[in-house]
């Protein structure tokens, strides 16, 4: 370490070069990143960290007002409490993105937000969790599907981070998981609500049913965007960051 700042202090410009190429690598400006051996990465524009920003208003503001309505009742507090800790956990990832961090840059050359895997592996059960206690399903169902989920999250955020057909091989497994997902909410999880009876299985099937149209929107934008790379960093962020995300951690009630 001591021979290092005699180096830097002999050289004082190849210290800064050195210094700006590391500062560069820590704040993500600039597309020309030698990493992989890519020469260029596809990172998200002024326009998706613009995005980035709203959606962590948006998501902070949520989470306040479930927070507070959620302490308002204890009845309505049993379902509401799992949501607003859904939106929390989003909008503390999506302030990490905003503010420049949670990504990593990706074997294909891509802005890969780590951040926003991370988000996922968390919300996405809790979101189950709430459809769980509204349909009235057993804990080891919940804890089936919160599995699967987990399962589904940690094999595509491994494909997006591999290339060739490596890449593909995990995100089959994913689908695999997926659709262990879709099958429970779609089939068993609905019998459940409707043998609850109440508002059970109206309240339900308007939540899952969002639920499922927007995560069946999810592995379709990765095969275009970590997959073949048709999508680009900054649309990518428009579609799936503010669109999908606003709509699955807070659907309409």
């Amino acid at each position: 370490m001591a021979s290092q700042v005699r180096s830097m202090s002999a050289d004082p410009v190849g210290a800064n070069s050195r210094l700006i190429q590391i500062t560069t690598m820590l704040v993500g400006e600039g597309a020309k990143l030698d990493v992989h051996g890519c020469k260029t990465v596809d990172m998200a524009s002024s326009f998706g960290k613009a995005l980035l920003e709203f959606v962590f208003i948006v998501f902070a503001c949520i989470t306040l007002l479930m927070g507070i309505n959620a302490a308002k009742s204890k009845a309505s507090g049993r379902v509401l409490f799992p949501a607003t800790f859904v939106t929390g956990i989003a909008s503390i990832a999506y302030f990490s993105m905003a503010s420049g961090g949670g990504w990593v840059i990706a074997p294909d050359c891509r802005q890969l937000f780590v951040a926003r895997y991370l988000d996922w592996l968390i919300t996405t059960p809790l979101l189950l969790l709430d459809l769980g206690l509204v349909a009235g399903v057993s804990r080891w169902d919940i804890m089936a599907l919160c599995l699967s989920d987990v399962l589904m999250i940690a094999t595509g955020a491994f494909g997006s981070l591999t290339v060739g057909n490596v890449k593909w091989v995990w995100w089959f497994f994913g689908m695999c998981w997926f659709l262990h997902i879709i099958f429970a909410l779609g089939k068993s999880w609905a019998e459940s609500a409707k043998a609850k009876g109440g508002d059970s299985a109206s309240v339900y099937s308007k939540i899952a049913g969002i639920t499922v149209i927007t995560w069946f929107c999810y592995p379709v934008v990765w095969v275009f965007a970590e997959g073949f790379g048709n999508f680009s960093v900054t649309f990518e962020v428009g579609i799936t960051f503010q669109s999908l995300d606003n709509l699955v951690s807070h659907p309409p009630s």
